[in-house]
């Protein structure tokens, strides 16, 4: 199983970010070390000091700044990493690197609960959360080489409801989960609102 932890350098209450997301590294060492951990930057060109090589990091070099739609450059990222680098875990749990997880309930369902092709929380609008969620590997690199993301930032649909449509569309067998027990700290445009998913 890889764990694909995914940040964003950028400068809006950068320092904040960055503990958060040390916070989540501290988890992965911890807690993580059965697992192929790999830190997916999705902005910047390089590795983000507060990673310290402690996890290989990859660069995806494929943000778009006049995106509107922060998911249509997450799907990029993820396009443009499984595009180019070769990962032989067959189950993918993405996560964003601002969140951390409080135990290991979430790997706990997977491992209880296996045969299902992606393991989500429906976050009430029919939409699966993808702060964090697992899939299998062939239907993540489907969904993120399928998917127009342009259009997606034009339409400003969110990868939320993209991914659940996604699984919709080709009928995936899912575990939804009811907490995943994460610690989410959504910064937004500035505006900082802490919740447990």
């Amino acid at each position: 199983m890889i764990i694909l932890v995914t940040s964003a350098e950028i400068d809006l209450m950068k320092d904040l970010r960055s503990e958060e997301y040390k916070k989540t590294i501290e988890w992965m060492e911890e807690n993580a070390s059965n697992y192929n951990v790999i830190w997916l930057e999705c902005i910047s060109e390089i590795e983000p000091s507060y990673l310290k090589g402690r996890f290989p990091c990859y660069c995806s070099k494929s943000h778009n700044p006049l995106y509107l739609n922060k998911g249509s450059n997450l799907g990029n990222s993820l396009k443009t990493f499984f595009n180019d680098c070769e990962v032989d875990d067959n189950l993918v749990i993405q996560i964003t690197g601002r969140y951390h997880f409080l135990d290991t309930y979430f790997f706990d369902i997977i491992n209880s609960n296996s045969g299902y092709d992606l393991y989500a929380k429906n976050d009430g609008h029919d939409q699966y959360f993808t702060g964090c969620f697992a899939i299998r590997k062939n239907y993540l690199i489907e969904w993120v080489n399928e998917t127009d993301w342009d259009y997606l930032n034009y339409s400003m649909t969110n990868i939320e409801k993209s991914l659940w449509n996604f699984a919709k569309e080709k009928n995936l067998k899912c575990c939804e989960v009811n907490s995943i027990h994460m610690d989410c700290n959504i910064f937004g445009t500035g505006q900082m609102v802490r919740g447990i998913v």
